[in-house]
């Protein structure tokens, strides 16, 4: 299971890449505005934004170029501050409030700087706050599942997101506060000088250059250090690289499950958590059901067991390698299946759910990204229906989870709509709402499409 560790290259690069593109479009809007006439300004902003955009789009058909969420930070920013502009310009022309001449785009010079910084700190610290409900994040999350799904690239990419987005807040924070102290304790705006446009516009340009070299010497010695642990997968070798499948098992028998508490994380490379012990893998691109039968009994020793499949993913940045999970239920009493061939012991079902609440870091990586998406989907097809309004009226009505529910189930639990409808049901503000618009937009889209 080491080849979860591996981090493809590619990724490293598009970590920087999303970043670099982001950050390159306040150099253009600050250049841009600053070369072609000064009336013109919002056009320039409105065609990076349909740049971001359609990468978004682009990103969200193929998926290669991983989470977009700093990229869909900057349309955002883009977008308010383009709106922001034309709105001044309106109420001034209105007369309702007479704004300086230097955020008027009517005026000359207008200075994009003066906008375009506080809006985009806005902009990110509402990214910060709210990353999981951007449209980026979730469409990522649903294809690649959440972070320990992900593998190891999962953590490095969750935590460089936040990195990038408080560098992004910082930098807009920081510059915010220089250009607007020197606007109104220096600037006269009758002797506009060489200085001025080094303030308003350079100094932009450069920070911007500078982060951005910042986080490529960064990925750079990332890289590096993920080589030289052997983490790293490259393009080349993916392509000459051996499928393989690896399969997870959960033994269940009634509401206890087979389960080692000395495990080893293979994703944090931590000993001593909670895993299953029935874990193995092929050097095969999927595997038949039948032959996953006979893994199972051979490694249990019991041949009257219940297979049951339960999900699986390719590994995020490679493609041939693939995880999967099955439920193996058994008939009976743990009592008849005390002489199991590997390490662990059986555990009340109640007594892993009171460790996941309480203490989940004590459970493998897997095995709670397993635990979390099967009592997601179970929990919420017990309260909600498939439009996502509750069975029960009783808002307190949370349910419980047992294994012979599981056992019992129909539930595919391959399929995300439930955790779609976890996420999104009518406990959520404004539901009603938000649904009409989801399907009229849903509608226009197809139609779109269709012509």
């Amino acid at each position: 299971m080491e080849d979860l560790r591996k981090v493809n290259s590619m990724q490293l690069y598009y970590l920087w890449r999303n970043l670099a593109i982001s950050l390159m479009c306040i150099g253009l809007v600050m250049c841009g505005s600053h070369m072609v006439p000064y009336y013109m300004a919002p056009v320039v902003s409105l065609l990076l934004s349909a740049m971001l955009y359609t990468m978004l789009w682009n990103n969200s058909v193929t998926g290669e170029r991983g989470c977009m969420v700093v990229v869909e930070t900057m349309l955002y920013t883009l977008v308010c501050y383009t709106f922001l502009s034309i709105l001044l310009v309106v109420i001034d022309i209105l007369g309702l409030y007479r704004f300086p001449n230097e955020i008027i785009f009517f005026n000359d010079p207008y200075l994009p700087s003066l906008l375009l910084l506080p809006t985009g700190l806005a902009v990110t610290l509402f990214a910060i706050f709210f990353r999981n409900s951007m449209p980026s994040y979730k469409r990522f999350r649903m294809v690649y599942g959440n972070t320990r799904e992900r593998g190891y690239f999962g953590f490095i990419s969750n935590k460089e997101m936040d990195i990038q987005l408080r560098n992004l807040a910082f930098l807009f924070a920081v510059l915010t506060a220089i250009i607007w102290t020197y606007y109104l304790k220096v600037y006269v705006d009758i002797n506009r000088n060489g200085r001025d446009w080094y303030i308003f516009v350079w100094i932009v340009v450069i920070t911007v250059i500078l982060d951005e070299l910042f986080f490529m010497i960064r990925y750079y010695n990332l890289y590096l250090d993920l080589q030289e642990h052997n983490e790293i997968i490259t393009p080349e070798e993916l392509r000459d690289v051996t499928a393989r499948t690896y399969l997870r098992f959960y033994v269940i028998c009634g509401e206890y499950i087979y389960i080692d508490r000395n495990a080893l994380d293979r994703l944090n490379q931590v000993k001593g958590v909670l895993d299953t012990p029935f874990i193995t893998k092929r050097t095969v691109n999927g595997i038949p059901t039948t032959e996953v039968k006979n893994i199972v009994e051979r490694m249990t020793g019991i041949n009257d067991g219940e297979l049951r499949f339960f999900f699986g993913r390719h590994l995020a940045g490679v493609d041939k390698h693939s995880l999967l999970r099955y439920f193996y239920f058994l008939d009976g009493d743990i009592k008849d299946y005390t002489d199991m061939p590997v390490d662990g012991e059986w555990v009340h079902f109640d007594e892993v759910k009171r460790i996941y609440n309480e203490t989940p870091f004590k459970i493998a990586s897997n095995a709670l990204n397993d635990l979390t998406r099967l009592s997601t989907i179970m929990l919420t097809e017990k309260i909600y229906d498939e439009e996502g309004y509750r069975k029960n009226k009783i808002r307190s009505y949370k349910g419980t989870l047992t294994l012979a529910d599981v056992r019992k189930s129909d539930i595919d639990f391959q399929d995300d709509k439930w955790i779609r409808i976890a996420g999104f049901n009518s406990d959520t503000k404004f539901f009603k709402l938000k649904k009409f618009l989801r399907e009229a937009y849903g509608r226009n889209r197809r139609s779109t499409v269709r012509k």
